[in-house]
């Protein structure tokens, strides 16, 4: 842990020099969510190769499919797919449908002159697209149930946020928890420095925790080039390196 929040200080000291304007966003191609919902009868839709390499082999998401629609001010819906691919040393490489995530965010407080930081819920649930994909080791056997809370603000010239959750699961239920800092620069280019973990319950110490740096640059109006990288804060521990990019359209 010690070595991902010093990668992050790190970062922060790098980019805090120059004219900037400040923004502050997780969510795609952050693990991380913040509070922002997609303006009232707006898409977004996020479209990206993900990557991720552990001591078992490597897992692609070719593409990942996420689609998101707001459904008023303060509320969004999305449903989110990917096709998976996963290839291990020395074996036939499998793939098929990932689990389809459905999930509903609300943002009940607005970060304005009375409240510093703004407030959502964002419950998710995640089943098995494909049976197929579980009998081949592609994914997990659902489903599961997620509930976070995601918190917003600025602190100077950088906006920080993060969230804080729990997973009802087949077997060991989760708490994830994440930090995303982030600085925009002239309303074109975001860059984003990230910590992330997921643990079980029973066993706080034996989670994954990562450390991940992204970035975002505006191509038009309506198209963002989005693109992350990281991997596990320890060493030798999985995941070994995961790698996002992708294309976030919005109309």
């Amino acid at each position: 842990m010690v070595r991902a929040f010093s990668r992050i200080l790190i970062f922060t000291a790098l980019v805090s020099f120059g004219k900037v304007m400040v923004s502050a966003q997780g969510g795609p191609p952050m693990i991380t969510d913040d509070t922002g919902t997609v303006p009232e009868g707006h898409w977004e839709i996020n479209t990206a190769f993900t990557f991720e390499r552990t001591a078992d082999g490597r897992m692609l998401g070719i593409p990942l499919l996420d689609i998101n629609y707001g459904l008023s001010k303060n509320t969004q819906i999305k449903v989110e797919i990917p096709w998976l691919k996963f290839s291990a040393p020395g074996q036939k490489s499998n793939s098929g449908p990932g689990n389809t995530n459905i999930g509903v965010r609300w943002r009940f407080r607005d970060a304005d002159a009375r409240h510093r930081v703004a407030l959502s819920i964002y419950p998710q649930i995640e089943f098995n697209t494909s049976n197929s994909s579980v009998r081949r080791g592609l994914v997990d056997r659902g489903p599961e149930f997620l509930m976070p809370l995601q918190w917003q603000t600025q602190v100077g010239k950088y906006g920080v946020n993060g969230d804080v959750g729990y997973r009802f699961k087949r077997g060991k239920d989760e708490i994830i928890y994440g930090i995303v800092v982030g600085r925009q620069f002239k309303n074109k280019f975001e860059l984003l420095a990230e910590f992330h973990g997921t643990s079980p319950v029973s066993r706080l110490t034996a989670g994954e925790n990562v450390y991940n740096i992204g970035s975002r640059l505006k191509l038009s109006d309506h198209a963002t080039l989005i693109a992350s990288a990281g991997s596990s804060v320890f060493r030798n521990h999985d995941p070994r390196f995961i790698g996002y990019a992708g294309m976030q359209f919005s109309f």
